[in-house]
């Protein structure tokens, strides 16, 4: 989210993408689409309800093309923020009105204060189990609510949304990346019936180096794994896009990337 750590934009994700490109930046390019896209976003903290410098612009048009130019029946999102157990297990909230969850820690109360008008859908959230256990994914619905890998960028989107359902996914629990893009692969068929897909985490997450590089410029580790990470999700389709994405854990600049990978898989979904 900081400067130090690269530009702040959104690139499509892999797996769930078929045929389908979308890139903002200050030039928006837009394409005529059969189905609904599927975007890769970085979240931040809460802080970012209140960003108005360019993640703020980004998710001030995002919020806008949501709600005036796609206008999707649904919003299926995975975030980083809640991993499944086990080796093959995933959960999907199927709650009504989900409630919010504060999971950040140290930022000023008026963060722990936010509400949001937004609703689940328990008939979708029921049919994404539907399909993740139809590809051999042991998905299990629970009222879990939304974390601020979802709640967050969201409502920084907009601020009020009684009208596009939101249904939450958990990654697996593990870096296996070839697994989570068999997860984006059973989730696709949702683009067709008006759903739109988000993976929501970050292309660099490194906390401990952030602070040490606080408003200079970009590491170059940080320049190359984006740059590529880029280029795995927008310069390639189908398998070979996937086996682009399932190579990110070994780039050069993984680990330094992604000390740990949470924040990673939804990119490959």
């Amino acid at each position: 989210m900081l400067k130090a750590f690269g530009r702040y934009s959104t690139i499509l994700s892999t797996s769930a993408l078929g045929s389908t490109i979308l890139y903002y930046s200050t030039s928006i390019k837009s394409t005529i689409m059969e189905r609904a896209p599927v975007f890769f976003v970085s979240h931040g903290g809460p802080n970012l309800l209140e960003d108005k410098e360019k993640p703020g612009e980004f998710y001030s048009w995002f919020g806008k093309y949501l709600k005036k130019e796609l206008k999707p029946k649904a919003i299926v999102i995975i975030s980083a923020h809640w991993q499944g157990s086990g080796q093959n297990t995933v959960f999907v909230d199927t709650s009504e009105k989900p409630k919010l969850i504060y999971d950040f820690y140290g930022f000023p109360q008026r963060y722990y204060e936010h509400i949001w008008d937004h609703q689940g859908e328990p008939a979708l959230a029921e049919k994404v189990v539907g399909l993740l256990k139809k590809a051999g994914i042991n998905a299990k619905g629970q009222e879990y609510g939304n974390d601020h890998g979802v709640w967050v960028p969201l409502k920084r989107a907009m601020t009020s949304n009684k009208d596009i359902p939101i249904v939450e996914v958990s990654t697996f629990s593990h870096e296996d990346m070839p697994m989570h893009v068999k997860m984006g692969e059973a989730l696709a068929p949702l683009r067709d019936e008006g759903v739109v897909i988000i993976g929501s985490g970050s292309s660099v997450h490194n906390l401990r180096l952030l602070w040490s590089n606080m408003d200079k410029p970009s590491p170059q580790w940080v320049i190359d794994f984006d740059k590529d990470m880029e280029k795995a999700a927008c310069g390639s389709i189908g398998k070979e896009r996937n086996d682009a994405a399932n190579q990110l854990s070994k780039h050069k600049a993984f680990r330094e990337s992604h000390p740990t990978a949470e924040v990673q898989y939804s990119s490959n979904i």
